[in-house]
């Protein structure tokens, strides 16, 4: 049980889930969600196991309250794809997706001919941060570049989109290009929840926590800096350590490295009914972290007329031409 009473009456509390094969960590995400975990976070071991996106839509149907945040390098693709790929899996799940960005050095070694920047051999941090940032930016700007309310999909009209809602970014900063709009409507969520961790001992964010709406701290140490710029804090307990929840000024846990199946389940069993009391779960991610909906921020958006209401369960097909610049 827990050594002491955390804060708040009923804490967050997330799931790292990693090693194992496919099916192990998919019956994992669905007994977590079962014992009322509020979110698991997806990591990728090696570019040669399975991608985390793909993981988190196999478990989405299994596993149909848990949120789903998956833990994803900036310089594997270009930010069309991140965008185009967390969107659908925030209406994949209804509002359920997240992203942990991992903006630390390559996880891997490619030589390219054009004049494009590649993160594959940087090792400078400060460039590597700039990179994530302008990434960051990107991303979020095409995520932006549907209002809502922009699609209709009214089909007497013979009507799918408002074009007035829809905008082209361009996007062009030190490292990265895009032009937009992206292929695809707003999602539930408008964007999936941003996670990041907090630098230890430092004092200022990194790009990455900068942009985030929760941050996971590794000792209490680092929480009140870490809540200058975000909403939402997680203390990280490790191993044995998620046995005995110690008191804290976060918001609640970030439970990892629990491999071993006794501690699992000792954890499972024994911890958590302590920490998760019955309570409302479900809905979009976003609101059972408390956190605000994100802004739509547009430098001159085009104000139209109220439309018909949002069919949100129209079928899903690309509204206008979608192209990434070379940067």
């Amino acid at each position: 049980m827990p050594s002491a009473e955390p804060t708040t009456a009923s804490p967050l509390v997330f799931w790292s889930v990693a090693g194992g094969d496919l099916r192990r960590r998919l019956d994992t995400i669905a007994q977590l969600d079962a014992a009322g975990v509020d979110a698991v976070l997806l990591a990728q071991d090696s570019l040669a196991a399975a991608d985390p996106i793909l993981l988190a839509g196999a478990a989405s149907r299994r596993a149909p309250r848990i949120g789903l945040i998956v833990a994803l390098s900036p310089w594997l693709q270009p930010p069309f794809h991140t965008a185009r790929a967390l969107g659908t899996l925030d209406a994949l799940t209804r509002g359920r997706a997240g992203w942990l960005v991992d903006a630390g050095p390559a996880p891997f070694s490619s030589t390219d001919d054009t004049a494009r920047w590649n993160a594959s051999g940087v090792t400078d941090p400060a460039e590597l941060d700039r990179a994530a940032a302008d990434y960051l930016t990107a991303t979020a700007a095409l995520w932006n570049s549907w209002e809502p309310g922009a699609l209709i999909a009214d089909v007497d009209a013979g009507q799918y989109v408002d074009p007035a809602r829809v905008h082209v970014p361009h996007h062009r900063g030190e490292f990265f290009a895009v032009r937009g709009p992206l292929n695809m409507p707003r999602s539930p969520q408008g964007r999936p929840v941003i996670v990041a961790r907090w630098p230890q001992g430092a004092t200022e964010p990194d790009a990455a926590s900068a942009a985030a709406d929760l941050l996971v701290v590794r000792g209490e140490a680092d929480v009140a800096a870490a809540r200058l710029h975000a909403a939402t804090v997680l203390l990280e307990l490790t191993g044995t350590a998620a046995t005995a929840p110690p008191q804290t000024t976060a918001d609640g846990y970030l439970f990892s490295g629990i491999a071993d199946p006794a501690l699992y389940g000792q954890v499972v069993h024994t911890v958590l009914p302590g920490l998760l009391p019955h309570r409302g779960r479900g809905g979009l991610l976003r609101e059972r972290l408390s956190l605000p909906a994100p802004d739509f921020d547009w430098a001159d958006p085009t104000p139209t007329p109220a439309t018909t209401a949002l069919a949100r369960t129209a079928p899903a097909r690309t509204a206008s031409a979608t192209t990434e610049d070379p940067a």
